[in-house]
């Protein structure tokens, strides 16, 4: 028993030995790793890695990787970004590190001619790579050429820009030579010396002795047309930078502003409506020289640019106004009038003291500007007021006609009509709305007849036009009345109808006709008693029918 026991004991303590040799052993190889600092030259590209994960670098690394990462669009790890930019360097790069770790150093040569060397080695589990150049004498060379080439492709940019850049820009020294151009100056020299001298440098300047404008512009004369450029420079030192944006759209888009500009004030100064052109902030900016020959105004009391109120008081003064009752009532006017022009509702007839009819309007403009358009019209009304006159003259003689009396034009509206032929049908054809014309009329006599053929006749006459110039016919009126109607051609085809009442028999007819009777048997006596005893039956307004009539029946009674 006691055996076993010893012998148990001395395996557990055996063990216990064993187990904290092993801790010691691997504390220290710990303690010798955690020790270790990687050489690291400050002169040198030098990148240090474990696995994949970059642990220090040097300087002129840190200036390297940086302008690397910089000039790439990917987010990738530090390892990843320095293989891409070596891979197109060195031959099979990521197979030859991947041997790295069975060779524990290797030295790779630049498959161009760049003179670059990578070595490679493996130490304490981190990767060590070593960037360097053979061509130059220092470290420090090296690595001023790898920035060199990242800062040369921005500057590849840069050309690019400039070659392809529209607008021309050129450096001059202080001495008035031009050090640099782009290929738009270039190009535009090209244009312009057209082969004459040829190109050379230094190149000679475009605008020689040229100042800019006060718009800052330059000219450029290339034969055929002007070309104009906008100019700017910024000094750079002891030189000067030049830009110039070439404009030539822009100038001929004012030019041709200015043109129209100058057409529409020559036709204002020659437009007898005159005409004023007040701004936002209602003063004068444009006036025509009628305004001032209608108005009585004075050229350099508009040329100050007056308010609106300004211009409006003077034309009161000059009794170019309408007077109203009192001022207050003028100012209120001022304002209801400026309002109403905003809205283009302003219209009226300023009558003057002097006998002068002005027409006034207002139109709003773009940008919140008034026009006020002044016109004499004095000869218009005077001529529309006597034209209205002699219509109503017209119209006057007409209802005093005791016949009734209506016209219809080619299309069978109606013209116009008197009193007495509304007494006799009933109805105003001038003042009726519903009133289609003709036709309408021509259902209203029917209506209000007798029936006789004699309206189937007029509709004839009046469609077809070469029924002849006239027709008449008597018709009867419903109350017994007879109408002779009496229709005629005017001219332009328009068509006038006449109605007049018949008379009918009264016992002055009979007296009248005894009296002829008398005349007939006794001739020689009414022959010798003068003319002033002979009776002529058309004198007293008796049909031919109606006097014969008469007379025989006054002679039958004498025979009795």
């Amino acid at each position: 028993m006691s055996q076993a026991l010893f012998l148990g004991l001395t395996i557990v303590t055996s063990s216990a030995l064993v187990c904290a040799a092993v801790m010691l052993l691997f504390r220290g190889m710990r303690k010798r790793d955690a020790g270790y600092t990687p050489e690291i030259s400050e002169q040198d590209a030098v990148f240090i890695f474990r696995d994949d994960t970059l642990v220090d670098m040097s300087d002129r690394g840190r200036q390297l990787l940086g302008s690397i990462m910089a000039a790439s669009d990917c987010r990738r790890d530090d390892l990843e970004h320095l293989l891409r930019y070596l891979d197109h360097r060195f031959l099979d790069l990521r197979s030859s590190l991947g041997r790295l770790v069975g060779l524990g150093q290797m030295e790779l040569q630049a498959k161009d001619d760049s003179g670059l060397i990578l070595r490679a080695s493996r130490k304490k589990g981190l990767t060590h790579l070593r960037l360097v150049d053979t061509r130059a004498e220092g470290a420090l060379v090296a690595m001023d050429r790898l920035s060199f080439e990242a800062m040369r492709e921005e500057l590849d940019t840069l050309r690019d820009v400039a070659k392809h850049m529209p607008v021309l820009s050129w450096r001059v020294n202080k001495v008035g030579e031009i050090t640099w151009a782009n290929t738009a100056y270039i190009d535009t020299y090209t244009a312009f010396d057209k082969g004459r001298n040829g190109l050379a440098w230094p190149i000679p300047p475009l605008f020689d002795g040229q100042m800019s404008d006060a718009h800052g512009r330059l000219s450029l004369d290339m034969g055929a047309h002007m070309s104009w450029f906008s100019h700017g420079m910024v000094a750079d030192g002891a030189e000067v930078q030049h830009f110039a944006t070439p404009i030539d759209l822009a100038v001929q888009t004012e030019t041709s502003r200015r043109e129209m500009m100058q057409i529409l004030t020559r036709t204002f100064a020659c437009l007898p409506t005159g005409l004023a052109l007040f701004d936002t902030e209602r003063r004068l900016q444009v006036f025509n020289p009628a305004l001032v020959d209608l108005m009585g105004l004075d050229p350099l009391f508009l040329a100050a640019r007056p308010s609106f109120e300004q211009v409006l008081f003077t034309l009161r003064e000059l009794r170019m106004l309408p007077e109203p009752k009192d001022f207050a009532t003028w100012r209120r006017e001022i304002t209801e009038m400026e309002r109403a022009a905003e809205t283009g509702l302003f219209s009226e007839e300023w009558c003057l003291g002097n006998g002068r009819i002005y027409h006034v309007s207002g139109q709003p403009q773009p940008g919140g500007a008034l026009a006020f358009f002044f016109e004499d019209v004095t000869s218009d009304a005077t001529l529309a007021r006597s034209l209205r006159q002699e219509i109503e003259l017209g119209q006057a003689v007409l209802d005093g006609l005791p016949d009734a009396v209506a016209a219809f034009g080619p299309a069978g509206d109606t013209l116009i009509s008197n009193a007495r032929y509304s007494q006799i049908w009933g109805e105003d054809p001038c003042n009726n709305l519903a009133d289609t014309g003709f036709l309408h009329a021509l259902s209203l006599w029917k209506k209000t007849t007798t029936t006789t053929p004699f309206w189937d006749k007029l509709n004839d006459f009046a469609a077809n036009r070469d029924l002849g110039a006239v027709v008449q016919g008597s018709v009867c009126l419903l109350d017994g009345t007879t109408l002779g109607v009496h229709a005629r051609r005017l001219r332009q085809d328009w068509l006038m109808l006449t109605f007049r009442p018949l008379r009918q028999e009264t016992a002055r007819d009979v007296v009248v006709a005894r009296h002829h009777a008398h005349a007939l048997a006794a001739p020689d006596i009414l022959q010798s008693a003068g003319p002033q005893f002979r009776t002529d039956p058309a004198e007293i307004g008796l049909a031919p029918t109606r006097k014969a009539r008469l007379v025989q029946h006054a002679g039958s009674r004498s025979r009795g």
